[in-house]
Parts: structure tokens; C-alpha cells; sequence
């Protein structure tokens, strides 16, 4: 279901399961857990994409959350396996980028939003439709809405369950960019990843007084020294 590839510096997860639209149930949110604590220092982005044509992820698996109605256990496993996936790509120390080059809905959304950039091919569609199974949306992803789109595109996305195309994504700030994912992302990675490391961090927390005195540690890279040789008398 998830399988980790790593080329020129760019290190995919690709969720892979074609009879499901790519749904993913608890055991997928674990394998995405462990597929991204494997992503190893040799990486300057990580990708998330779809091996399935047409569509991204249908988000959780919907034959698995109808039996939460009765197994109420069940509910906690799979809200902890949900998030278990979702933060192990929101840690990851490098740029992250979700290539969404089709549906994406429901749970597939919180883990876009994950990711540092969302970059969405023409065709893409996103909803966030819960409210028509009568359930909520884990909080946590709730808030990482509110903060690309604001309140107001948050709730008319949440209240309505309503998809929308990737230009409206765009407009609204839910999808970053509209065109190739990968050229992206090898664009990404061509840059130094020691300057895209540190860059993550202050995007991350950009209010760490740590970040002052790590910019100017930069200026002795060696990156930095090999790239401005030419301009040295």
C-alpha cells in the first residue's frame, strides 16, 4: 500500500492501492508511519503521490470506518493510527510535497496538508465531505485547514462536503501551486540540503532565536563557500 523510493534526492511515498482508490485503512496510516521514519538522510524532499491514475486518495477506508458504528475501541485505533501517519510526514526534517493528480478527499486532505506544499495537476479535485456520514474531522487537521484557508473557506468546505477544482484550490490557498509535481520537486532538490534543512526549521518555528545564530553559521558552508568562489578577489 505505501512503498518508499529514493532517486537524485527525491524520496517518494507512494500510496498504492488501486481496488480502494487508494483509501487507506488503519493498517496503511501505520505503514506511512514507518515508510516515513525509513526516509534517510540522503533525501532533500519527500513527495507524496499516487501510483493510481486519476485519483490521489479516496481518503479513509470507508468499508473499515463502518464498523466503528459498533466497535467503539475501534474508534480511538483508527483516529491514533490516522494521526500516527499524518505527523510522521509533518516531522519529516526536509521539504514536503504532496503531488495530487486527481481526488483527493477526506483523509487524503489532512495529509496533503501535512506536507509543505501542495502541488495539484490540473485535474485535481479536493472535498472534505465527513458531514455527509454524519462525523466530524480530527481537530488537529481542523486547524491546519483554518491556517492555509481561513475560517470562512474552512467552514464552506466542512459545512458544504462540496468538491472543488484545482484552480479554486489555488485561489483559496488550499493547493499551492497548479502544474507537475515533480519538476517540483527536483527543483527542490537540486538546491543544497543543509540551506533546505534549515530553511524547514525556521518555516517550522519561525519565532526560534536559534534561527539567527543558524543563519549565520551558513555563511561558512561549505556549499556556500564553493558557490561564491568566483565572486572572492
Amino acid at each position: 500500500m505505501i512503498a518508499l523510493h529514493l532517486d537524485a534526492g527525491v524520496a517518494t511515498l507512494t500510496l498504492d492501492r488501486a481496488p480502494a482508490r487508494n483509501a487507506l485503512p488503519v493498517a496503511a496510516w501505520h505503514a506511512l508511519a514507518d515508510a516515513a521514519a525509513r526516509v534517510d538522510a540522503d533525501a532533500r524532499v519527500v513527495v507524496i503521490a499516487s501510483a493510481v491514475p486519476g485519483i490521489f486518495s479516496a481518503g479513509a477506508d470507508l468499508a473499515e470506518l463502518a464498523r466503528l458504528t459498533d466497535d467503539v475501541p475501534a474508534r480511538a485505533a483508527f483516529r491514533e493510527a490516522m494521526r500516527a501517519g499524518i505527523e510522521a510526514v509533518a516531522r519529516l526534517p526536509v521539504p514536503t510535497l504532496a503531488a495530487v493528480e486527481g481526488g483527493c478527499f477526506g483523509a487524503a486532505v489532512a495529509l496533503a496538508m501535512a506536507c509543505d506544499l501542495i502541488v495539484a495537476a490540473p485535474a485535481a479535485r479536493f472535498a472534505i465531505p465527513p458531514a455527509r456520514l454524519g462525523i466530524g474531522y480530527p481537530a488537529a487537521d481542523v486547524a491546519r485547514l483554518v491556517a492555509r484557508v481561513g475560517q470562512g473557506a474552512a467552514a464552506r468546505l466542512l459545512f458544504t462536503a462540496e468538491a472543488i477544482d484545482a484552480d479554486e484550490a489555488r485561489r483559496i490557498g488550499l493547493a499551492d501551486a497548479i502544474g507537475n509535481p515533480a519538476a517540483v520537486a527536483h527543483r527542490i532538490a537540486a538546491n543544497d540540503p543543509g540551506a533546505l534543512a534549515l530553511l524547514k526549521r525556521m518555516l517550522r518555528d519561525p519565532g526560534d532565536v536559534a534561527h539567527d545564530a543558524a543563519f549565520e553559521a551558513s555563511f561558512g558552508s561549505a556549499a556556500f563557500r564553493a558557490g561564491t568562489q568566483r565572486y572572492r578577489p
